[in-house]
Parts: structure tokens; C-alpha cells; sequence
């Protein structure tokens, strides 16, 4: 009797767990147009910073990174509240959340910190960002056990390595692909999954 009760209870909280984890996977499915707002952005930097001088648009190229991150934020943050309050938080979700806010922290406090003391070029730059939103995409690809975004970590992983090799030309096309693979490929997967699963009620595993 007490065996029984202990496979009955075990298979509750695998099914309570299970529960959880389809959760955190529909609401990172909600946030998917972060990845494809940040894709974007992360180009018009890019763009900017690197024709815009040559080109006379845009005014001054060094104002590219500062002034596209600090857009996104703001965009990210608003749409976010306005996003939030319509859905109750999860404890997963939450820790994802987290994750994402702590990595996104540590790039901004980093990387300008770098930029002053003169020590960031180009190389370790994309690096640096390349390993965070790796570590990112993995924790959280492993804990929804999320194929799709785990591939997308391993995507960033390997452009965090190669960002250390090459040349300039070789680290941009690389960079350039990884963001449009990790960022506007998979924001759009995740949109098209909510959408589709929005009218049914349907969870996608």
C-alpha cells in the first residue's frame, strides 16, 4: 500500500513538473519578439556604427551601439510591463527572466567599461556578447528542455569561439549569420508557435 502511494505521489510530481516546464515554455514563446526586436537591433548597430560615418546617415557612427541599446531597452521594458500584466508569473518563468535581465546587465556594465579603458576591439567584443547570450539561451534551453533554444546556444558558443580567430571580414560574416540564425530565425519561430497556439489552447513540446 505504501509502495503504491509513493508511485502514485512520484508520478504527481512528474506530471507537476511536466506542468511547469510546458508553462515556461509558453510564456518564453510569448516573449519570443524580444529576440526578433534585439535581432534587429543588434543590425541597425552594426549598420550604423559601420557605414553610417561613410555614408553621411545617421550622423555620428560611435553614437551607434550607445544610442541602439539604450532604444531596445526602453522599447523591451515598455512592451514588457504592458506584456506582464496580462500574464500571472510563473517560477519558471521568473528564473528565466532573471537570467535574461542579470546577462543583459552584465553587457551593459561591461562593455563600456571596456570601451573607455581602451581595452574592447572588435574581436573580443563579439566574444564576450556571443558566450553570455550563449549561457543564456542554454540555461534556459535546458531547463524548458527546449531542443530549438539550445541549438541557438550552440550557435552563439561556436561564434564565441571563432570571434577569436579569422579575420575581421570572416568575424562579421559570423556574427551577422548568428544573429540572424539566434535572433530573428528563432524570435519568428517562437511568434509563429504562439500564434498557433493561442486560438486552440495548444501546448507545443
Amino acid at each position: 500500500m505504501q509502495e503504491e502511494t509513493s508511485t502514485k505521489d512520484l508520478t504527481a510530481r512528474l506530471a507537476l513538473i511536466e506542468s511547469m516546464l510546458a508553462e515556461g515554455r509558453r510564456q518564453s514563446e510569448s516573449w519570443g519578439w524580444t529576440f526578433l526586436l534585439w535581432g534587429v537591433a543588434l543590425y541597425v548597430a552594426i549598420v550604423w556604427g559601420t557605414w553610417g560615418q561613410k555614408l553621411s546617415v545617421w550622423g555620428r557612427s560611435d553614437l551607434a551601439w550607445p544610442v541602439t541599446m539604450l532604444a531596445a531597452s526602453l522599447l523591451t521594458i515598455a512592451i514588457g510591463l504592458k506584456k506582464g500584466r496580462r500574464q500571472p508569473g510563473t517560477t519558471v518563468g521568473r528564473a528565466l527572466v532573471s537570467l535574461w535581465i542579470c546577462g543583459g546587465i552584465s553587457m551593459f556594465l561591461l562593455f563600456p567599461a571596456l570601451s573607455i579603458s581602451g581595452r574592447l576591439d572588435q574581436h573580443s567584443f563579439v566574444a564576450m556578447i556571443a558566450g553570455v547570450l550563449g549561457i543564456a539561451n542554454g540555461v534556459s534551453g535546458m531547463i524548458l528542455r527546449w531542443k530549438m533554444q539550445f541549438a541557438c546556444a550552440v550557435v552563439w558558443w561556436v561564434t564565441s569561439i571563432a570571434a577569436c580567430f579569422g579575420s575581421d571580414a570572416q568575424l562579421t560574416a559570423i556574427f551577422l549569420a548568428a544573429i540572424f540564425i539566434c535572433q530573428i530565425v528563432f524570435g519568428v519561430y517562437t511568434m509563429i508557435l504562439e500564434s498557433r497556439r493561442r486560438p486552440a489552447g495548444v501546448v507545443h513540446a
